[in-house]
């Protein structure tokens, strides 16, 4: 007999998710196939629109695992950004140097998470993904 992963419950022979928490059946089908989950995962790494699969109830675990990976990037956006206001009042060369980076790497790190969503992976943020403001 076979037993769901992430809640214990005894599966089907044919099951391909789990009757009682819907996670998927290892070897069954790859998380994130369907497109609801598709458009959730990339809306979280596109701003403050992660707000939006973050708080919805009842989403899969990939639109979950995306949509705090996502919420964090935004939150570490936001942290940097301020941070390098606060340096151009200082040294505007340099704050205005240091802005760009933020905002050039935000925007690499969210087509990474993009292309991780796309290709239906539950995947961590290079360099960045073991900070957590915001956890599962």
């Amino acid at each position: 007999m076979a037993y769901c992963a992430k809640c214990g419950k005894e599966l089907g022979a044919d099951e391909k998710f789990c009757s009682s928490c819907g996670e998927p059946v290892e070897g069954s089908v790859r998380t994130g196939d369907s497109s609801n989950d598709k458009v959730m995962g990339i809306l979280s790494y596109i701003g403050i629109l992660a707000l939006i699969p973050y708080f919805i109830k009842d989403q899969s675990s990939f639109v979950r695992y995306h949509a705090v990976r996502g919420l964090n990037l935004f939150l570490l956006e936001l942290i940097g950004g301020v941070a390098t206001s606060l340096i151009a009042l200082v040294l505007p060369g340099v704050g205005s140097l240091l802005g760009w980076i933020v905002s050039v790497a935000g925007l690499v790190f969210s087509i990474i998470g993009i292309i991780n969503v796309v290709n239906g992976e539950k995947k961590d943020l290079p360099l960045i993904g073991t900070i957590q403001f915001v956890k599962e």
